[in-house]
């Protein structure tokens, strides 16, 4: 069969780059016999494991045994993929990868001249800035801004003057203004698009300049930022902002910071956090994700404190996790953006940061409070509602996730599973009754004559929140329940020590027919209040009636110890009963 262009490519790229070179540009090699040695660019260590072999043209690292040819390591050093290896090397090689059509090279071309040209106008905007007295205003913006002149140029922020400077550069130059046009650099009259403006550019990976954001320095520009045009050299939602400048401190520190705003990246850069990056003003894109995960398994996502900034940060998570990246989330505290409450730290910055990013919960645990948000979970109408929140986040995720969501919400709201499960209005379709209407008592309608005790709502109580027998189980002994309320009891009890919250959802098919009706009934209609005060005010109630029902005993035997003048009993049964009187006015004092 004939070699496909592709391969041909690959073949004749392969022939013409020497991978010791290519790897030198990256490593200090030394050559032992016939091949060359150094430190892994990999993985940290102290002495050489990393062997490259000229002859076979392939490397290999005998400390974290990765190993390739030429193609392999620029995938890894440029967190590129293949085809982004091929293009790199045929450009280092001048192989040109495949014949175009006229329209196809009319695009490259195109592009390569949008590239040159946004190059140029990133390197006059900084010369602008930075070295002529039009751009004292641009220095002003950044100082009040706390923005140091090493993190401006970093950045290779700059400055774009009123009128028509930059197209009298280009003329200058002899470049096309009809380029600079098209790079949405000029208006038509040549003046400049950012006249008047702090210009940020936007670059890719590689630190190429794609774009521009610029941000007004006039009080009375209602703008106060623009942007350039999406061209054929830049798709905003392809790009992220700074991570030519944070890729190698995200592999360093294992995540990449993930912002919203440019002046949020600036910002962090310029007060040592140099793993941060931004979706520049746009929703995180499958793109962008993928891009991220050149470098990174890991996000921190950091947006602003408001409802478009949590709503922006679940719809992240969601994203991420369709990629298999693990996210957590920061919440700024008494700031509107990372921008502003990094300033306000001033230098406690670094430290204060620190502090925040340990407390980030991850992007689930996110979610699951946002959804509990404003809920009292002690209410049974709200835990409804923070269930169906939860179910409807949950099924946000891929279903390889779910369950695990599904466990994890579980136990964080310390409620039965069933509450947590994918349909659960089937539950309410199948010949269950619905939500129990509650007496002035709390207690609610009885059910198949059955009376709605206090231990029987203590049951429905512990069925829909089994971590609550932690407290309860200190508070009664079976013995104090009613004979038919004690069995069940007993077995639900021995369920949650045995398995925990999950125990009774997992175990509820080996339970008595009457036993799993009650226990699947207060799961489909929770009883008024779940909280585990009540739970608890419930044990000590039915203890309470236990004991006064007990003292009412003694005195009933006692009357029959005088009549019979069994004075040794009598004296027994008075300490008895004056023993219990000062307890049931102890327990009644308290409540």
């Amino acid at each position: 069969m004939p070699t496909s262009t592709s391969d041909d490519a690959f073949a004749e790229v392969k022939a013409k780059v020497d991978l010791v070179k290519v790897v030198q540009e990256h490593v200090r090699l030394s050559k032992r016999n016939r091949d060359f040695w150094g430190l892994c660019p990999f993985h940290q260590e102290d002495s050489p494991s990393f062997k490259v072999n000229p002859q076979m043209q392939s490397w290999y690292c005998f400390g974290c045994e990765r190993s390739g040819d030429v193609f392999t390591f620029v995938e890894l050093i440029e967190k590129t993929d293949k085809r982004g290896a091929l293009q790199l090397l045929a450009e280092r090689a001048g192989v040109e990868l495949k014949k175009l059509s006229p329209e196809q090279k009319e695009r490259s071309d195109s592009r390569r001249r949008l590239l040159a040209m946004l190059k140029l106008a990133a390197q006059y905007y900084e010369y602008v800035l930075w070295s002529t007295p039009t751009g004292e205003t641009g220095r002003r913006l950044l100082a009040s801004r706390e923005v140091t002149e090493e993190t401006a140029r970093a950045f290779q922020l700059g400055y774009a003057p009123a009128g028509r400077g930059f197209a009298e550069y280009l003329r200058a130059k002899k470049r096309s203004l009809a380029d600079a046009q098209e790079a949405g650099l000029m208006r038509r009259d040549s003046t400049d698009f950012f006249a008047e403006r702090l210009v940020i550019p936007i670059r890719d990976e590689r630190g190429q300049p794609l774009a521009f954001t610029a941000r007004t320095v006039r009080a009375d520009e209602q703008r106060k930022y623009i942007n350039s045009p999406e061209t054929p050299a830049y798709v905003k939602g392809r790009v992220i902002f700074g991570l030519d400048l944070a890729r190698d401190e995200i592999a360093r520190k294992g995540h990449a910071l993930l912002m919203e705003g440019q002046f949020d990246v600036i910002t962090a850069h310029g007060t040592g956090i140099k793993h941060a990056v931004a979706s520049s003003g746009t929703a995180l894109t499958d793109d962008q994700v993928r891009l991220l995960k050149r470098f990174t398994d890991e996000l921190l996502l950091v947006f602003d404190s408001d409802r478009a900034g949590r709503a922006a940060a679940q719809k992240a998570v969601v994203l991420a996790a369709a990629h298999q990246m693990r996210t957590r989330v920061a919440a700024i505290e008494g700031a509107k953006d990372p921008d502003e409450f990094l300033r306000a730290a001033g230098a406690e910055a670094p430290k204060r940061w620190e502090e925040l990013a340990a407390k980030a919960p991850s992007g689930f645990e996110f979610g699951m409070e946002d959804a509990a948000a404003g809920l009292n979970l002690s209410n049974a109408n709200h835990v409804e509602l923070a269930a169906r929140r939860l179910r409807e986040w949950i099924a946000q995720f891929p279903p390889t996730l779910q369950e695990e969501y599904r466990e994890r919400a579980k136990r964080w709201m310390g409620v039965s599973g069933h509450l947590l499960a994918a349909d659960p209005d089937e539950r309410r379709s199948s010949g269950r009754p619905g939500p129990q209407k509650a007496g002035n008592n709390g207690l609610g309608a009885p059910h198949m004559g059955k009376k709605m005790t206090v231990g029987r709502y203590l049951l429905q109580l512990l069925a829909v929140r089994p971590a609550a027998f932690e407290r309860v189980r200190t508070k009664i002994t079976p013995e104090e329940l009613d004979e038919e309320d004690r069995g069940i009891y007993v077995r639900m009890l021995e369920t949650y020590e045995r398995g925990g919250a999950s125990g009774l959802e997992n175990e509820l098919a080996g339970y008595p027919a009457e036993e799993q009706d009650l226990i699947r009934r207060a799961w489909a209609a929770p009883p008024p209040n779940v909280d585990e005060e009540v739970a608890v005010e419930l044990a000590e109630r039915i203890r309470l009636d236990r004991m006064k029902g007990r003292h009412s005993g003694i005195i009933r035997e006692l009357s029959e110890a005088e009549r019979g003048k069994d004075w040794e009993r009598v004296a027994r049964l008075e300490a008895e009963a004056r023993e219990l009187a000062r307890a049931i006015a102890e327990m009644e004092r308290r409540g």
